[in-house]
């Protein structure tokens, strides 16, 4: 049978065409891909940073409220802590008397009561006091509302924890939404090629920012510091949930900047927005804060003529930028 065996060499070759035909064909796929080009790029980066920008905002609000609740849990420790402290001395105060009432027979139910871990019950049953003197038996009460004080104290201190516990699953939600749109910025940026990347680059910066300076209308001393101070910081990086010194986000730019000036601000552009003084925009001045984006997730420190220093975002540095740039929002003065 001759030719069922040269029938096994010519499958061979068939197969090894066949992967060869799809290598090929997979290769084409590939170099067929679109080109990515500049301006869609430019607009696909632009909606990641805005996102990664909002998830910023978030994430600093939830690191605010995270140290907040972790203020309020270490509190509440401490006044269990000291609760605890207050029970067991008044138990050692009482235990001798009591003990000696045991031991005479007059109090056995009372004695378990003050010791159980229902301190209620002793109350509900205080006429079981009465075998005791006046100072005796209010030096059992003081027993039972310290112990009573102590459960509230550990009610809050547990509630306290998992308002932490939570507080610490969000931040991490947010910077792991942050790190996503970031990723994926990035992965648009690297499908362009250098030449693309450079147009991309020059079409992501103003370049006119020390000219802008030079007819900037003197704002009040105030304002001045925060404005100086801003103005320093042009050309340092954008880093997420950053307030310097070498990077920066949008509203640690401003707290930072504004602190200068004496004025404390949250690192939340939404907060910052909340705790100023609303001014309309016809009446904005030097040093003011301008808010974008609805919910609003940016913010940066009015110059006048229409511009604003701020830190806008990865693909950009702390610069000087049009306030007609974003989607305006309101503006508050500190």
């Amino acid at each position: 049978m001759p030719h069922l065996r040269s029938a096994q060499p010519v499958r061979g070759l068939v197969a090894v065409c066949a992967a060869f035909a799809l290598v090929a064909s997979m290769q084409g796929s590939v170099s067929a891909a679109p080109r990515l080009d500049v301006n869609e790029a430019r607009r696909q980066v632009e909606t990641l940073y805005h996102k990664a920008e909002q998830a910023t905002e978030r994430y600093n609000e939830a690191r605010m409220a995270l140290r907040d609740a972790e203020r309020k849990f270490a509190r509440a420790q401490k006044e269990a802590s000291a609760k605890q402290a207050t029970v067991a001395e008044l138990q050692r105060t009482v235990g001798a008397f009591a003990a000696n009432a045991y031991r005479n027979g007059g109090m056995d139910q009372t004695l378990q009561l003050v010791f159980s871990d229902d301190p209620e019950a002793f109350i509900a049953r205080a006429a079981s006091l009465d075998a005791l003197s006046s100072r005796e038996a209010g030096a059992l009460r003081k027993v039972v509302e310290a112990r009573r004080e102590l459960q509230a104290n550990q009610t809050a201190a547990a509630q306290q924890l998992a308002v932490v516990e939570a507080q610490r699953k969000a931040l991490a939600a947010e910077k792991a939404e942050v790190e996503k749109n970031l990723r994926a910025a990035r992965e648009v940026l690297n499908r362009l090629e250098a030449k693309e990347r450079a147009r991309f680059d020059r079409a992501s910066r103003d370049g006119n920012e020390r000219d802008l300076l030079k007819n900037l209308p003197l704002p009040n001393p105030r304002a001045a510091k925060a404005i100086e101070f801003a103005l320093a910081q042009i050309g340092d990086r954008y880093v997420w949930g950053a307030s310097g010194p070498d990077g920066w986000d949008c509203s640690g730019l401003t707290m930072v900047a504004w602190s200068k000036a004496g004025v404390s601000l949250p690192h939340s552009s939404r907060m910052q927005y909340a705790t100023g003084n609303k001014i309309p925009r016809s009446e904005l001045q030097p040093g003011d804060l301008v808010y974008f984006y609805s919910p609003i997730s940016h913010v940066g420190i009015y110059l006048g003529n229409g511009r604003m220093v701020h830190a806008p975002n990865p693909g950009r540095r702390v610069e000087i930028s049009p306030i007609s740039q974003m989607p305006y929002a309101g503006a508050t003065r500190p």
